[in-house]
């Protein structure tokens, strides 16, 4: 069930007698929300969206670069494409190696959202070869029916037909949603959402527009029921009244002094009822009680074919269990959002200095050194949100770096020891020593970032492969 919206037509695919129908039941009827249905499936209600896996994740950090916007925590489409770029090929940077940091430099492509809503997009489910699959269950159940009916044994015919009824039904109505992407509006004036998004020892440098950038950063997944299945209902505030206990609550219904009424019908809260899913929820438990109860009651063949109907339904099950859900909804996100692999780069570098240089220098806008602070670039905090160490060395190595980001030259002279001049004189050897191998890997990264530049360039065209890192420098 968890992975009926994936795929195209599985909703379709539900028609054969199929075992653990008290387990789906009660774990779906906690979708229901109603005094009544809480009554029947007790549990706490949560959103179907989060219920069945699409949300719910937390996300890795995020750091705007010229918006300052800094989110602590993003969001269940931020953690897919992190676990997407971690296991994305990546070019092997050469220089110091010490723990490896991996940096994804993501260009975003414009996201067609739909014409009726600008920050929605409806995602189309992949097709697959499962609902090929899905005929040998349906086929057994359909046949071992039939050959109970043959053998007069109307009690395994009817309990085997039961079974294919209510989990069609079942996988109907729950399948019954289509997956949306839904965004944040951005401001109008709002400056390129270039950033960065930090796991641990990976990093993505998102670049685009900031309406893109939102979509992966505050976006997530929703599902969308069809109305006659969320059937909204108002759920009055603070209606505790019980039948038949003889109290009648009339807190909040007027006011103390003025006696005017405090709650209308406008300020009751819309829920989504899930009255048919909770149904189908219904209908899967009293399956299971009645074949309990009733299969004793049938021949010895007519349990046999019961039993080999549930068994080839339980290989079925097997094997759409076995399907990464996660990786399934990674493929949904990369084919909505069109991240083919020529907006997606991953590099591999050997220390986390090297990453940090590097992904500043990316994240660096088109622009001159003057303009910066009008665009809101601050490459310290960049090269701070990966390494916050504040001592002599690291200041001296990041006042080097951003004195060769603001010369914009391909000479990489403020990488030397001798360019520190005196801000070094009182370093002992194991500094200076300290202060070489951080040198060393800003210039690593920045070469790598020259390469690259060189074959993004339009005018320049593709260099040859067999260009060095050290050729440039």
């Amino acid at each position: 069930m968890e992975t009926v919206h994936l795929y195209k037509a599985r909703r379709w695919t539900g028609w054969f007698n199929s075992p653990g129908s008290y387990s789906v039941g009660k774990h779906y009827g906690r979708l229901a929300n109603s005094r009544f249905w809480n009554g029947m499936f007790p549990g706490p209600n949560t959103e179907p969206t989060v219920y069945i896996g699409l949300d719910g994740k937390c996300g890795p950090m995020y750091f705007a670069s010229q918006s300052g916007t800094f989110l602590k925590q993003t969001g269940h489409l931020a953690y897919l494409l992190m676990q997407r770029c971690k296991d994305q090929r990546a070019v092997v940077v050469e220089g110091r190696k010490t723990r490896a940091n991996k940096v994804t430099i993501l260009e975003m492509p414009d996201i067609k959202f739909d014409a009726a809503a600008e920050t929605s997009l409806t995602i189309h489910a992949r097709d697959g070869f499962h609902k090929h699959v899905a005929f040998l269950p349906i086929a057994t159940s359909v046949a071992t029916c039939i050959f109970c009916a043959w053998g007069d044994d109307w009690y395994c015919f009817s309990l085997i037909l039961l079974g294919i009824l209510i989990n069609g039904i079942s996988c109907f109505v729950i399948g019954s949603a289509s997956i949306i992407l839904q965004s944040v509006a951005p401001s109008k004036n709002a400056p390129p959402g270039d950033g960065i998004l930090m796991d641990g020892n990976h990093v993505i440098v998102v670049l685009g527009k900031e309406r893109n950038v939102l979509a992966i950063t505050q976006g997530k997944f929703q599902l969308e029921y069809r109305p006659w299945i969320r059937m909204r209902i108002k759920k009055k505030r603070r209606n505790r009244a019980i039948v038949g206990d003889g109290i009648h609550h009339r807190f909040g219904r007027k006011d103390a002094e003025s006696g005017s009424e405090t709650q209308s019908d406008e300020d009751a809260e819309i829920n989504n009822e899930y009255a048919a899913i909770g149904f189908c929820s219904l209908l899967l438990v009293i399956q299971f009680l009645t074949q309990l109860l009733l299969i004793p009651q049938g021949t010895l063949f007519g349990q046999v074919m019961f039993l080999t109907s549930f068994a080839v339904s339980w290989v079925y099950n097997l094997f759409l269990s076995s399907m990464d859900k996660e990786y399934l909804q990674e493929e949904l996100l990369v084919q909505a959002m069109n991240l083919s692999e020529d907006y997606m780069k991953t590099y591999k570098l050997g220390t986390r200095t090297a990453a940090a240089v590097f992904a500043c220098l990316a994240l660096q806008p088109d622009c001159e050194y003057g303009e910066w602070e009008n665009r809101g670039f601050k490459p310290e905090e960049i090269l701070r949100q990966f390494i916050p160490n504040d001592t002599h060395v690291w200041a001296v190595w990041r006042d080097q770096v951003l004195e060769q980001m603001k010369r914009s030259q391909p000479t990489l002279q403020s990488f030397d020891l001798k360019a520190c001049g005196s801000r070094i004189a009182a370093f002992n050897d194991t500094d200076k020593s300290l202060l070489s191998d951080l040198l060393l890997d800003a210039r690593s990264a920045y070469q790598q970032y020259l390469i690259l530049q060189v074959r993004s360039s339009s005018s320049i065209g593709n260099i040859p492969s067999s260009v060095k890192a050290d050729e440039i420098g």
